[in-house]
């Protein structure tokens, strides 16, 4: 669990901040004053959730550039390059750190998280309440799809053991899903199911709650017991047992 929140906070990142790899990688590396802290394939296998055990570099190195980005919009600019130097060595322009979002201690709001901070998440001590929502890597987006539809067959055939037929089985999980939602919406779950459509990354992003709302209900879940970092943990371990 500690690995896929891992996960659904780089992607988070990320998309807020509008950063690429690349660049991270370079605002990490200015952070710790020597290139190659964190690679472009390190961090895509973080935003995956598929390294058992991130090394102790990458996780200083994301530390680094969170306290960077902290400092520079928090205490300035000049306060920053006099403590990690110029930036320009790194290829990294002053909109970047200007337009990226720092991620804060859920316990001390004007805090930036540290290394530390970065390691209890990964081990699962550490959550971000703040997050709010799933942010996928564009990789994944398909593969979460189709895991989806395996998640809700297995819900469906269930309910064949308890007598249901297919058809009724499908229309039972259909139900489920939230009624302030469109038709359109309930529709385009029912061809994922049977496996004719797919989400794209906007639409699953999109579908999220919706989605954790109603396996919560086919489970009979109270409220809050299950959301979309529960659907997505669930959904990535699956797909990698497949």
């Amino acid at each position: 669990m500690g690995r896929q929140h891992l996960s659904a906070v780089l992607n988070f990142w990320l998309a807020r901040s509008g950063l690429s790899h690349e660049q991270i990688g370079s605002i990490a590396d200015w952070a710790m004053s020597e290139k190659g802290w964190l690679s472009s394939p390190q961090l895509s296998h973080l935003r995956n959730g598929s390294v058992v055990k991130p090394s102790h570099r990458n996780l200083d190195a994301l530390g680094g550039a969170n306290e960077a980005i902290w400092l520079w919009q928090r205490r300035g600019e000049q306060v920053c390059l006099r403590r990690y130097g110029p930036h320009s060595a790194y290829r990294i322009e002053d909109q970047l750190l200007n337009n990226a979002i720092w991620l804060h201690h859920p316990e001390h709001t004007d805090e930036a998280l540290n290394y530390a901070d970065f390691c209890d998440l990964q081990a699962g001590y550490l959550v971000l309440p703040y997050l709010g929502e799933v942010n996928l890597s564009p990789s994944e987006a398909r593969a979460l799809s189709q895991a989806l539809a395996d998640l809700f067959d297995r819900l469906a055939q269930e309910r064949l053991s308890q007598g249901q037929t297919m058809r009724e089985a499908l229309d039972a999980v259909l139900a489920a899903y939230p009624s302030s939602a469109s038709r359109d919406r309930r529709e385009h779950l029912r061809s994922v199911i049977l496996g004719s459509a797919d989400y794209t990354k906007a639409e699953l992003e999109k579908e999220m709650f919706f989605l954790a709302e109603t396996v919560r209900t086919l489970r009979g879940l109270q409220e809050g017991d299950y959301g979309p970092a529960e659907l997505h943990a669930e959904l990535s371990a699956f797909r990698r047992r497949a």
